[in-house]
């Protein structure tokens, strides 16, 4: 049986337990070879561009912009991104250019990295580092309009959280322990942090993205308002006013068995 923890030896999406839903925990393509990328669209080559924005090789399933991957400049997995439409998402002020992030493409981008980003262009990942390393190593989020600069690699190890404003929410078998960063009971909901973590066995193995807005890819996961305190602590209280009447999040595991290996 293969671990939660530093075996990051597959990548999935879409939390649901209902097992008709084709989406739940879908495999999405770790490399760029041609039976891999069926169904996938090729979008830009941020290396090749000089994007100052993002880094890699950036690839859409069906054109769909929920879950965009990002591939080094050797063709390895490098990253994923939710892209949102500027037609339905509007940030708060305090939220664009980080991690919202506008690239002139009417998209607000949120990005998360596997890798280094600063290695994603130039040299890329061998293909004795990608068989070794896996999927990545380890969880970068970018919060700011420089891709290298304004990452953030996320604790490794659990309890290197401790003394963070990145609190525990609550375990959920098949995702891992929920990690939020700085929630509180009177939280604006402008200022909610769109990114969660995920742990299992003391390690990050999993996380994700999550905005209050109701977002209709079917990459996207809705959970009702009433059990955002199965995984959130505390639960805003602005959520369920106003424009904040919906919740949508994706799980991104880097981990080929998430159902059956991830327990906390």
């Amino acid at each position: 049986m293969v671990l939660c923890g530093p075996d990051y030896d597959g990548l999935r999406v879409t939390f649901d337990l209902n097992p008709l839903n084709t989406w739940a925990f879908n495999p999405l393509p770790r490399d760029l070879s041609k039976d891999n990328m069926h169904g996938y669209t090729f979008k830009d080559d941020l290396c090749a561009t000089g994007n100052k924005f993002f880094r890699g090789k950036r690839y859409a399933y069906q054109n769909d912009t929920a879950a965009m991957l990002l591939f080094d400049v050797n063709g390895y997995i490098a990253g994923i991104q939710a892209a949102v439409p500027k037609s339905i998402l509007n940030p708060s002020v305090q939220m664009q250019g980080h991690p919202a992030i506008d690239a002139g493409d009417d998209l607000w981008t949120f990005t998360i990295y596997f890798v280094d980003p600063s290695i994603i262009c130039s040299p890329g990942r061998t293909a004795e580092q990608y068989a070794t390393q896996g999927t990545g190593t380890g969880f970068w989020i970018q919060n700011g309009t420089d891709p290298v600069a304004n990452s953030m690699q996320m604790p490794h190890n659990e309890a290197d959280l401790a003394g963070s404003k990145w609190l525990l929410g609550h375990c959920i078998v098949t995702m891992g322990n929920h990690y939020w960063y700085n929630p509180r009971t009177d939280q604006d909901c402008d200022e909610f942090f769109p990114f969660f973590l995920l742990y299992n066995k003391g390690r990050i193995n999993a996380g994700g993205f999550s905005l209050n807005r109701n977002l209709q890819s079917r990459r996207w996961e809705h959970p009702p308002l009433s059990s955002l305190s199965s995984f959130m602590k505390p639960v805003p209280k602005c959520f369920g006013t106003g424009d904040y009447t919906q919740f949508s999040s994706l799980h991104v595991w880097l981990t080929d068995w998430p159902r059956t290996t991830c327990l906390c």
